[in-house]
Formats: C-alpha cells, structure tokens, sequence
C-alpha cells in the first residue's frame, strides 16, 4: 500500500497528466455548458417572434398552394388513411420547430451528450496512463526506482494500481459532476426525471468510470511494453483506424462484432444494433434487416481480453528485460 499510495502521488504530480486532467475538466464542462444552453426555456422575445414568422409562413402564397395540394390527395404525401385534416396539422409549422430548441431531457442526453462525455474522458485517460508510464522510461528514473524497490512486479503492479486509480477517480469525479449539472439544471427548470431515467443514467455512469479507468490502465501496460509514449499513442492510432478498414474487409459475416468501436459504443450504450454490410441479403428479399445484436457482455468480453493480453504480456517482459 505504501508503494501504491507514492505512485498515486507522482501520478497527480505529473504536469503532464495534470494538464490532460485540466483538458477532461474544461471539456466536459463545454460539453454540459453546451447542452444547458441549447435546451435553454424560450422567453417572451423569443416566443413572438417565433409565432410572427409561423403565421408569415402560414400567410405565404406558396405554403397555401402545398396546403391544397396536399388536401387533394393526402395519402400521396402521408400514407394510406390520411386525410385533409392531417395536411394542415402536419404541414404547418409550429414555434418550437422555427426556435429549433427542445426542452432539457435527460432521457435524450443519455444518447447523445452523455456518450460524448464519457468518449472525450476514457480518450484522454488513456493519454494521462500512457504519459504517466512512459515518462519514467523517457526521463531513465525507472532503473533508479529498481534501486530503492527491486522487486519487478511490485513496482509494475504499483504502477498499474496508481493509473487504474487515478484515472478512474478523475473519470468517476467529471462524468458524475456532468450528469449533477444537468439534473440540477433541468430541475430548476421544472423538468422531472423518472427514476427510470436515474437508473439507466447511474448504470452509464457506472461503465464509463469503468471504461475511463480500463484505458488509462490499458494505456500504462502497452507504454510499459513498449517502453515510449509516442509509440504507444502511434500503435492505438493504427489500431483504432487501421483496425477498423481491415475488419470491414473480412470475408465473414458480422465481421463488426471485432470493430474496436463498435464494442466500445457497445459497453456504454449497454448494447445496441451494428449495421454490417456482410451480411448477405438476397435481392429477392423484402424488408431485409442488415443488422445485428451487440450486446453489453460481448463489447465488456472484448476489451476486457485485450487488456488482458496486454498486461500479461507487458507484465512478463518487463521482469525479464533489462532495464536502462
């Protein structure tokens, strides 16, 4: 514990993973300010003149003559059993749809800024370990370590427990802080949140932390395998473009349940449907459904055994490699 308690303090102590901390910090906020502002309540100014550009378009020679198109023969543009009343309740615009802003509801942040909150973290925790591991092998303070703590896998597991930690503190303090914005914000405005809501909300909270510290903890065992920072960046920049070309190109069918962003997106959306072009579809076919279940448990399963892999690896070789 000792051991783990001095490498969570060089940890917070890196400049380097400070500022990347600060990046989370400020961009998380943009990401809520952003929300908070685009869901803002529409004032009096704002409601007039909304309601003089709808009766402007009302009013204008070329929406009458659609209105009346359309009332000629309404299942043409709607569908079996529309009628003339449906043209004129459909067609017409409403204020909401000129001031182009909806109320703030949680439910929909769950799918939109919610996932963007928890990508722009888990991106930079995995920078934060990265940095954090390859800056001891860049400044050679790594061979001075082994002098005061000579057993390896203390010090690499230490080390590893310092980035898991710290990443997933920061990760739990700033998406927690993000969804605490927009609940006490919505609530303000009079806007409830069923505890339907609250669960699923609490449940992505729950596997964004996890994922934010899996990737900081990921990014330390592939920078202590590869023993430089650039490197390791280099290599999930390859992985994660160059993977993604490559398994679209395999001659199997759903060959998307290998795509690493297809398992991520999975994991925080606890699961979802994947389009996949390999699937075969018979042009004889109607209606036919090129997408496939993702579930919850395969986009885990498959992180969790490359970060596996990785620090077995990484874990072994540096007990046995000579260190600089």
């Amino acid at each position: 514990m000792r051991l783990l308690r001095v490498e969570l303090s060089r940890f917070f102590s890196r400049r380097a993973v400070a500022m990347l901390l600060l990046a989370a910090a400020l961009l998380t906020a943009l990401v809520a300010g952003t929300t908070i502002w685009g869901t803002r309540p529409v004032d009096a100014a704002e409601q007039a003149r909304a309601e003089a550009r709808v009766q402007a378009i009302t009013s204008s020679p070329e929406y009458k003559r659609d209105l009346a198109n359309c009332q000629e023969s309404p299942e043409d543009l709607f569908g079996p059993g529309a009628d003339a009343a449906d043209c004129r309740r459909l067609l017409a615009p409403s204020t909401a749809d000129v001031v182009g802003r909806v109320p703030l509801a949680l439910a929909d942040e769950v799918d939109d800024s919610g996932i963007a909150v928890i990508v722009i973290v888990t991106v930079l925790m995995i920078v934060a370990g990265t940095t954090f591991a390859g800056a001891d092998w860049a400044s050679g303070s790594m061979s001075n370590q082994m002098l005061f703590e000579p057993r390896r896998q203390r010090v690499w597991w230490a080390k590893a427990g310092a980035a898991l930690v710290g990443t997933g503190v920061a990760a739990a303090v700033l998406i927690a802080a993000f969804w605490v914005a927009l609940y006490l914000v919505a609530d303000a405005r009079g806007i409830g949140t069923g505890a339907a809501v609250q669960t699923d909300i609490r449940w992505m909270v729950a596997r964004g932390v996890s994922l934010a510290a899996l990737a900081g903890f990921g990014g330390y065992a592939l920078t202590m395998l590869l023993r430089h920072t650039v490197g390791t960046l280099a290599v999930l920049f390859v992985y994660a473009a160059g993977g993604e070309a490559l398994i679209s190109l395999l001659p199997v069918e759903r060959s998307g349940q290998y795509s690493p962003a297809e398992n991520v997106f999975a994991w925080i959306r606890d699961g979802g449907r994947v389009f996949d072009s390999s699937i075969d579809c018979p042009v004889s076919s109607a209606g036919c459904d090129q997408t496939f279940q993702l579930t919850l448990l395969h986009g885990g399963a498959y992180l969790a055994v490359l970060v596996l892999l990785v620090t077995v690896v990484s874990a072994v070789l540096f007990q046995r490699r000579d260190i600089p």
